[in-house]
């Protein structure tokens, strides 16, 4: 049986004073005091969604190729005389790249002139006659006419001698013999005529292919551009054929890739197209499609495009790779918030519509820039809303707010 002693009472009514004591504190800490449990609403500044005009672009990533290049090679045989351009060099279109040693082609034009001139002078003329020339003006037919003009009138006379029995049967036949002569004479220059015209002409072509070859022995530019390669060096001896340059035409440029099938309606002849380069990351090129394929690669589901680019300080060169825009439509319609409107986090991009002083977290799907700031809204807003710009990080869904604004974004953001 336990013993409660004078001195175990006060203690326990000492402790149970302080239990009571402290619950009460405790009940009365749990109520709220007037004006509280409410939390005040966040201050944030707002602005309308935007309808604004979007350039809609196709971007494409491809290579840059020389718009034309050409292999310059020797068309006559020779050694060659020298040289006047090397690898990098500009050239104008019939600048001069090399020449070969021509004294045997200055032979060979004199010895053509000569033959021609020693044709000519058996038809008694000075210079080639027209395809349509009449021999009979040439001198060695004239000649032979008037013989056989003569011996023609001269056997007439015998002939009306010998009727009236003037002469005798013996000079009346020496005179038909030799019309008949003189009229075999005069067909047998007409056929000599007609064939040192035809002669003629031949000798006229071997001049001209003398000439030509003179003339090959200087090596012209095809084109304006730079010189890629050099093959030969003075002192080289080149066959027809042997290759001598290569001329690259760089300004401008062809860029050439690949296009998605999905973009095939937006794709058309002569629209712009932007182009960078990693070696000039803060310089944009610009240019213009000029040629759409007519078919899709069937593994990629890709067509082929290309574009002129221009390259006029030449910083581009054949073979750099290449992202391109191809600026394809304008949207007159695009939804644009600013920047500053969107929260991400964990590739999810939200906004905050604020509406009757209540913030709505939204999901939205974005598009392009659009100039400085604003940021195109593809899907998940409509035109007019209100969107918080300001307090994103204290937004939650459905938190009041006290809205400053609406303000309206200026352009490029400032």
């Amino acid at each position: 049986m336990m013993r409660i002693t004078k001195l175990s009472l006060p203690l326990s009514a000492f402790l149970l004073w302080i239990a009571l004591y402290g619950c009460d504190r405790r009940t009365s800490a749990a109520k709220p005091e007037k004006g509280q449990g409410i939390d005040p609403p966040i201050p944030v500044t707002v602005t309308p969604v935007r309808t604004q005009k979007v350039q809609r672009t196709v971007e494409v990533v491809g290579t840059l190729y020389a718009n034309e290049e050409v292999t310059v090679a020797s068309q006559v045989e020779g050694r060659i005389a020298s040289t006047s351009v090397d690898m990098g060099d500009r050239v104008r279109e019939g600048q001069v790249l090399a020449s070969i040693q021509d004294t045997e082609f200055r032979f060979a034009v004199g010895q053509a002139e000569s033959s021609l001139k020693e044709t000519l002078a058996k038809l008694g003329l000075e210079r080639i006659p027209p395809f349509d020339f009449d021999v009979t003006r040439t001198s060695p037919v004239i000649k032979a006419r008037a013989e056989l003009n003569d011996a023609q009138a001269s056997w007439k006379r015998m002939k009306t001698l010998f009727e009236e029995k003037v002469i005798s049967a013996q000079e009346s036949d020496s005179a038909e013999t030799r019309y008949k002569t003189a009229l075999a004479a005069y067909k047998n220059s007409l056929e000599e005529a007609r064939a040192l015209v035809a002669l003629a002409y031949s000798k006229d072509a071997q001049l001209g292919t003398a000439r030509k070859k003179l003339r090959d022995t200087v090596i012209h530019a095809p084109l304006a551009g730079s010189i890629s390669k050099r093959f030969v060096s003075a002192g080289e001896f080149v066959k027809v054929g042997g290759v001598l340059f290569t001329v690259v035409q760089d300004h401008p440029l062809k860029l050439r890739g690949l296009v998605p099938e999905r973009y095939a309606p937006d794709i058309q002849v002569g629209q712009f197209v932007e182009v960078k380069v990693d070696p000039f990351p803060d310089k944009l090129f610009k240019g213009r499609l000029s040629r759409v394929s007519p078919s899709a690669e069937i593994a990629s589901r890709s067509f082929l495009v290309e574009g002129l680019v221009e390259n006029p300080e030449r910083h581009l060169k054949p073979g750099f790779f290449a992202r391109a825009s191809i600026l394809a439509r304008l949207d007159p319609t695009a939804l644009t918030v600013p920047q500053q409107a969107l929260a991400t986090f964990a590739g999810i991009t939200k906004v905050f519509v604020v509406d009757n002083d209540v913030a709505r977290e939204r999901v939205v799907e974005t598009g392009v820039r659009v100039g400085g700031n604003e940021v195109e809204i593809v899907r998940g807003l409509k035109p007019g809303e209100l969107v918080a710009i300001s307090g994103l990080t204290r937004l939650n869904d459905g938190m009041r707010v006290q809205v400053s604004g609406p303000v309206m974004p200026l352009k490029d953001g400032k």
